[in-house]
């Protein structure tokens, strides 16, 4: 079985035993587990006798008040990628829109229901954002999923452009399925987010996590809102129950207790990813300009994934993206003397050939 993703830090242990390795191949804040989070997973274990709360109330009522929103809208599960293949079991869809590229995870939920899935192509030449190409694109679907910011270019899609799309799959009855798992690390994140539209339009739904704003990709903690409270009923009997554990839970309601620190979070990113990107720039690879927490991007040297690894170095080899070719690498932003060892390393392997 063939894994697709990064972060695969034990196939790296398996190759290189004893070795630490600096992972650079998963997109986690560089801050780390914040300590209220990391406290309240070690108090949950002596809950751990019982089962977990199915309904994760006290998850949902506290992304409720967070958001403005009724707990009856959201659903929590054990990580995005749990949502998408329920939604596509619960939706049931048989036409697909997809961008090229995007998360792998869309189309392998789509493929278990025998959806047929239709990629627009996003032109390298226009920085691989969403132009008013994709609105052409948007007949003849049942449902489209939309990353914003797109994993793995970074890039955020026009507000306006957004809700151009929103307007056409409400004509149209189009479901429209937005991965915002990465909108925590946006400096201007309220002008990208479209919870505040969920009550206007049903068939819209928004995805989220916990994984990646607090560095806990091992726990598994996801949550979708919609208004369409049908919708959201069937995803609690497209699984088992008790998807989100008794540690999960009391991380997400954590998490949420703690104001400001996503927001802190992206002011303390931007500058780290500028610098890595010049760095990345003067090595001679072509750097998109992402928005989130991680780079994409291009140079001719596509060994270099392979050529990192006995440095002690993780990246993601993005070829095996839809619409992606060798010689795209996904690089997450970390601390500044993180991302400095990554830039002497690609120089070191650059200059040996």
């Amino acid at each position: 079985m063939q894994y697709v993703h990064g972060g695969d830090i034990y196939s790296y242990a398996e190759q290189f035993a004893g070795r630490e390795v600096l992972d650079f191949s998963s997109n986690i804040n560089p801050r780390g587990i914040p300590e209220p989070v990391r406290q309240a997973m070690r108090d949950a274990v002596d809950q751990c006798e019982h089962y977990p709360d199915p309904f994760c109330r006290g998850l949902t009522e506290g992304l409720a008040k967070k958001y403005g929103l009724s707990p009856g809208m959201f659903f929590c599960a054990n990580g995005a990628a749990d949502i998408f293949f329920r939604l596509a079991d619960v939706l049931r869809p048989r036409r697909a829109l997809l961008t090229a590229p995007t998360f792998s995870e869309y189309a392998a939920a789509l493929a278990r229901q025998g959806c047929a899935v239709r990629y627009h192509a996003l032109d390298a030449q226009e920085g691989f954002l969403v132009t008013p190409r994709f609105l052409d694109d948007l007949h003849d679907i049942d449902i489209c999923f939309l990353c914003v910011p797109n994993n793995p270019t970074g890039r955020t899609v026009d507000s306006a452009r957004m809700q151009e799309i929103v307007q056409i799959c409400r004509r149209q009855n189009i479901w429209l399925v937005v991965d915002e798992c990465f909108a925590d690390f946006l400096v201007d994140e309220p002008a990208h987010t479209l919870l505040p539209s969920l009550r206007e339009f049903d068939r819209l739904i928004v995805v989220r996590a916990f994984t990646k704003m607090y560095a806990v990709p091992g726990v598994r903690l996801g949550w979708c809102a919609s208004a369409n409270r049908e919708a959201i009923e069937r995803l609690y009997a497209a699984g088992q129950p008790w998807g989100v554990s008794v540690i999960a839970q009391a991380c997400g309601e954590a998490a949420l207790q703690l104001d400001g620190f996503a927001e802190e979070t992206a002011r303390y990113i931007a500058p780290l990813r500028q610098t890595l990107a010049d760095g990345l720039i003067a090595c001679g690879f072509r750097v998109y300009p992402g928005e989130a927490n991680y780079l994409l991007f291009h140079t001719e040297f596509a060994e270099l994934r392979e050529r990192l690894l006995p440095r002690g170095i993780m990246i993601r080899d993005c070829a095996n993206y839809q619409g992606l070719s060798p010689g795209y690498f996904r690089v997450a932003v970390k601390k500044q003397q993180e991302n400095d060892r990554l830039v002497r390393a690609i120089r070191e392997v650059l200059q040996n050939g």
